[in-house]
C-alpha cells in the first residue's frame, strides 16, 4: 500500500514542485492533496485521512503558520503523522516543533533523500530528528517543568514512584544515577520505564521526553 500523503506550503508552486517529487521518488508515495494555510490543512487532512502530513514551518506569510497547524491538528484525534520542514536549522524551531506535536523535523536545505526516510521512519512509528536536533530538545528542558501524566478525566497514569521516575528522567538523569538516587537496582529502575513506555504508548526515552515536553508547560 503506497504511504498517503498531504503537503503544506507557502505557494501553490512549492506545494505542486514537492507533491511531484514525491510521486515521482518511486518510494510508493502518494500524495493525496495539499495546502497553503492552516484551515486548508485541517480541513484536507480531516478529508483525506493521510498517513504523513509534510508542513513547511511557512505558511503563506506567517513564519510560525505550520506549528500552530499542528498545534491545532494534535488537538482534532485525526491519525496522522506529521512531519515539519523548517526554513532554518535553528534550536527555537526545532523545539517548537515537537512541543507542537511533529514527530520529525527536515530542514529545507538537507537532500530530498533525507524527507523520503523521514516519512519512512515516522509512519512506522518512530521519532526523526538529527543528534544536533536531539541535544537542542533534551537542553530545552532543563528550562521547562515536567508534567504529572493524567488521563483525559484528570485521573493519574502512573504509580507514585513512576511519577517520581519521569521527574528524574526529565532532569536528564540516567537510569544508573535513578537507581542510586532511589536506592534501587538498575534492572528495577528499567522495568518501571518500561512499564511506563507502555502506559503511555511511546517506544523509547526519546520518544517519552518528546511526549512529556510536549504537554509541558513554564512557570
Amino acid at each position: 500500500m503506497p504511504t498517503r500523503i498531504i503537503v503544506a506550503a507557502r505557494t501553490p508552486l512549492a506545494c505542486q514542485l514537492l507533491s511531484r517529487a514525491l510521486t515521482r521518488s518511486g518510494r510508493q508515495f502518494k500524495v493525496v492533496g495539499s495546502a497553503r494555510t492552516k484551515e486548508e490543512l485541517l480541513r484536507k487532512v480531516s478529508e483525506h485521512r493521510p498517513d504523513v502530513a509534510v508542513v513547511n514551518s511557512l505558511l503563506q506569510d506567517d513564519p510560525q503558520g505550520g506549528i500552530m497547524a499542528l498545534r491545532e491538528l494534535s488537538t482534532t484525534g485525526l491519525s496522522v503523522h506529521p512531519i515539519v520542514v523548517l526554513d532554518k536549522d535553528e534550536p527555537e524551531q526545532v523545539v517548537a516543533a515537537f512541543a507542537a506535536g511533529a514527530e520529525g523535523v527536515v530542514c529545507s536545505t538537507a537532500p530530498f533523500k533525507t524527507l523520503c526516510k523521514c516519512i519512512r521512519c515516522v509512519e512506522a512509528g518512530q521519532i526523526w530528528a538529527s543528534s544536533q536536533e536531539l541535544h537542542w530538545v533534551l537542553q530545552a528542558l532543563t528550562d521547562r517543568h515536567p508534567v504529572r501524566v493524567v488521563s483525559a478525566l484528570g485521573n493519574p497514569l502512573l504509580t507514585p514512584r513512576q511519577e517520581q521516575i519521569v521527574r528524574m528522567v526529565m532532569e536528564g538523569l540516567p537510569n544508573g544515577e535513578i537507581s542510586t538516587k532511589l536506592h534501587v537496582t538498575p534492572h528495577t529502575v528499567k522495568n518501571h520505564l518500561f512499564h511506563i513506555y507502555e502506559r503511555l504508548g511511546v517506544s523509547s526515552r526519546v520518544e517519552f521526553i518528546l511526549y512529556a515536553m510536549s504537554r509541558s508547560k513554564g512557570p
